[in-house]
């Protein structure tokens, strides 16, 4: 029980910190937005560049309109 009380322990403070630089004007970083995602429960926007790539090479072959992931 006491790693899980240190695991939510720095999370806390590593959501404090994140939203303390975002009060204060400062630039977030990728990781303070995905402290901050996972605090609140959502998921990251992130899109798969990759996936995208494949969509968008498959639909200008076979010539149908790209899906995007």
């Amino acid at each position: 029980m006491d790693e899980m009380y240190q695991v939510m322990t720095e999370m806390e403070q590593r959501l404090e910190l994140a939203l303390s630089d975002m009060e204060n004007g400062i630039d977030l970083t990728q990781d303070d937005i995905d402290v901050i995602r996972a605090a609140c429960g959502k998921p990251s926007n992130k899109r798969n560049q990759l996936l995208q790539t494949v969509f968008n090479d498959f639909g200008k072959v076979f010539g149908g309109n790209h899906a995007t992931v």
